[in-house]
């Protein structure tokens, strides 16, 4: 009897403690307690982490927390979203966050651009790296594999779109996601980015495509005042290349040359166009990709050279748009270990160190004893200010699917899914006439507590 009532003793002692670990909200949930190779959180945060049993992509769990980083790893990777193939992927999150832990502000260092959540497109999700996924899944031998920081997101609400011929059209919304990594030698290369374009409009007009499309050559990049680099090999080794308006425009050695000649000659302090040069880079999309048949046959136009448009087209998508981006931390220079040149080192050329608020900054803390390095906070060289050129696009699609299905790349469209070759991204393409609308553009300064290079 004593033995049964210890244990009912017990059972109660146990059932009140559970109500009050309910009422203070510290029960933990299974994301919680999860074992995930990745990350463990503590368990009295709210924050979730995958299920156990989640299946977790390439891109989830790369971001490491730096010197310059105060919140920690598993914190990031509460940020997450279930991809089209039912895999974990790491979607935006903001510059700084509170630590449970502390109850403290702690900073990730890096910025994923505009909030998607507030777009209204926001249901489409927005899961960075899963294009470069399924490229991987279904060509292993050619992966592409970008890094975490350089996702960046930028859309615009309630656009009345303009019409070519003047006046306005109908009330849209539009979103863009681009993988546009300016930190790294990356991009002096590699023309395969990850891009979703989301457009829907009260019309029925309707976009949403994910695809690693190409920006310009493979193996270069236009410099921006020294011409085309054609600097070598790239990933992946099968990459196509485009000679279209798509590309890469970065800034080189050239521009600081020109810069410091340019001083040196007219020694008034001027600051031109040759200074303004090294502080952007342009990459400019130029989309195209459509259908075309030839009989029974299928016929690609994704903007290669010599494309007979002759054939009968049942559907393309187009577009104009080009992502500017100022005060990248990079830029090309084939005196330097992997061609890296650091912006931050023209505040330390006599001459011109003293010619624009940036560098001016990082000397008045090099005379108050700070040493700041290209990755410090400090620098104002991170690339947090973008424009996003949403510009024009164009829709035709004269058949009755709006579904269709295409490789990671966007070469290849058909209207079902074939995985042997390689044909499981699922895109939606409205039903619509030959429209095209314009959208004009948005601009962002994302910089916020901590950020810095890479970002």
């Amino acid at each position: 009897m004593n033995q049964r009532l210890f244990s009912l003793g017990r059972l109660a002692i146990s059932v009140i403690l559970l109500i009050v670990l309910t009422q203070l909200n510290l029960t933990p949930t299974p994301a919680e307690t999860t074992t995930s190779s990745v990350s463990v959180a503590p368990q009295f945060t709210s924050k979730q982490l995958p299920p156990n049993n989640a299946k977790l992509s390439h891109a989830y769990g790369l971001w490491e927390p730096t010197k310059f980083d105060t919140c920690p790893k598993w914190l990031h990777d509460t940020y997450w979203v279930y991809g089209p193939d039912g895999k974990v992927y790491p979607t935006w999150h903001p510059p700084t966050d509170i630590n449970p832990t502390t109850g403290q502000t702690c900073t990730y260092g890096h910025e994923h651009g505009r909030n998607p959540a507030e777009s209204k497109l926001a249901s489409w999700t927005v899961p960075f790296g899963y294009v470069n996924e399924q490229l991987a899944q279904t060509d292993p031998d050619h992966p592409r594999h970008e890094d975490h920081v350089g996702h960046k997101v930028e859309w615009k609400n309630d656009v009345r779109v303009d019409l070519p011929g003047g006046g306005t059209g109908p009330l849209c919304q539009i979103l863009a996601k681009l993988h546009q990594g300016t930190h790294s030698a990356d991009a002096f290369t590699n023309n395969m980015h990850e891009l979703f374009y989301y457009v829907s409009c009260d019309n029925g007009v309707t976009i949403r495509w994910r695809g690693m499309h190409l920006f310009g050559p493979a193996g270069g990049f236009n410099g921006a005042c020294g011409g085309y680099k054609n600097v070598g090999s790239f990933t992946p080794t099968t990459s196509p290349t485009l000679q279209n308006q798509s590309g890469r425009i970065i800034p080189d050695k050239e521009c600081l040359d020109n810069l410091i000649a340019n001083v040196r000659q007219r020694q008034d302090g001027y600051m031109g166009a040759e200074y303004y040069a090294n502080y952007f880079e342009d990459w400019t999309s130029g989309f195209i990709h459509g259908l075309h048949q030839d009989g029974s046959q299928y016929r690609d136009n994704w903007g290669q050279a010599g494309f007979d448009l002759n054939y009968p087209k049942l559907f393309e998508i187009s577009g104009g748009t080009y992502f500017r981006l100022k005060v990248p931390s990079r830029y090309f220079d084939p005196t330097q270990p992997n061609n890296l040149g650091r912006r931050i080192n023209m505040c330390f050329i006599d001459g011109i160190k003293n010619l624009h608020p940036d560098c001016i900054k990082v000397n008045n803390l090099l005379k108050a004893g700070e040493q700041v390095t290209w990755d410090d906070p400090r620098s104002p060289f991170k690339g947090t200010t973008r424009t996003t050129h949403f510009d024009w696009v164009r829709v035709y699609n004269s058949t009755d699917t709006e579904k269709w299905y295409s490789n990671a790349i966007g070469t290849v469209i058909r209207p079902q899914r074939d995985p042997s070759k390689g044909i499981i991204i699922e895109q939606i393409i409205s039903k619509t006439p030959q429209i095209m609308y314009g959208f004009g553009k948005r601009e962002g300064d994302f910089d916020d507590q901590g950020v810095h290079a890479p970002n």
